[in-house]
């Protein structure tokens, strides 16, 4: 059974999950992405666990069972140092276990910007970012990223529509609930959209910042050339900068959708699991023993 837990009370709620896991030899730390919540990830910690590898998560600000504005994960300061305080929760129950920083579509965002500039980026032993949120497959606009700016200083927790088609997603067997689930919604606010637009930006042409904490660490993204809401060609274009680190590994699914941890029409995604797995078993046994 799913523990949940508080990781703050004041100025907003952030609830955290710990998913169930016999014995764990290792823990991944999951950030989730835009209208959805750490529960949609259950199967893939069933499946981990099964490897005895502890999933941990948290809803982010605005989304699932923490409080907040819905869709206003923001201001990016403060999911941050939210991470911080679910790595923190993580390391002290499961001590000295290795840890990965893992972060889908906006948290892939998210995380990539944690692996950057995070407080905590050096305790992380490797990193997984799926579909990240570098280039959306539909263009913004100069015009509209200068709205969004502009909304994002004098009106930054408004509500803006951010909903997908669910059949965009994944393997009907896995997204059809998507619509149906109370606990999702389709909304983003104006400065959860602009920082996504900006770090964006800034990963695609390698000006974002680096503390240096998580250089040289294990690095696997991943991303589906069928993808119809964040392109793959950003992220190639991303990975381009680390082309020649011996630790770090880009992977496209052929006619994989945007969450390719649940495939496409055909595939169930269990491939892409099991390439997550393999990655995390090789930092509890690098001899693969």
């Amino acid at each position: 059974m799913v523990k949940n837990f508080q990781l703050r009370q004041d100025p907003i709620k952030v609830v955290g999950y710990d998913f169930p896991c016999e014995n764990p030899k290792a823990i991944m730390f999951i950030i989730h992405g835009i209208g959805e919540y750490a529960g949609r990830f259950q199967r893939m910690a069933g499946i981990l666990a099964e490897s005895n590898i502890k999933v941990l998560s948290m809803d982010l600000r605005g989304h699932g069972i923490s409080n907040g504005v819905r869709g206003d994960a923001s201001p990016r300061k403060d999911i941050l140092e939210d991470i911080d305080l679910l790595i923190k929760y993580g390391l002290e129950e499961y001590p000295g276990l290795p840890a990965v920083l893992y972060g889908h579509s906006m948290g892939g965002n998210i995380a990539l910007d944690y692996k950057f500039r995070g407080n905590k980026n050096n305790l992380m032993d490797g990193f997984i970012i799926s579909a990240p949120w570098i280039r959306l497959v539909r263009p913004v606009s100069g015009a509209l990223y200068h709205a969004v700016r502009l909304g994002a200083k004098l009106f930054p927790h408004k509500q803006i529509k951010s909903e997908c088609n669910e059949s965009d997603l994944g393997n009907p067997l896995f997204v059809q609930p998507y619509k149906t689930n109370t606990l999702v919604h389709g909304y983003i606010s104006l400065l959860c959209a602009f920082e996504g637009f900006e770090i964006g930006q800034k990963l695609e042409q390698g000006t974002l910042e680096d503390n240096g904490g998580s250089r040289h660490k294990p690095f696997l993204v991943m991303h589906g050339t069928g993808d119809k809401i964040c392109d793959f060609e950003g992220t190639k274009k991303f990975a381009e900068a680390f082309a020649d680190e011996p630790d770090f590994e880009l992977v496209l699914w052929d006619g994989y959708l945007h969450e390719i941890h649940n495939g496409n029409a055909v595939e169930t995604g269990d491939k892409v699991i099991e390439k997550i797995k393999g990655f995390i078993l090789k930092l509890i046994d690098p001899e693969g023993e």
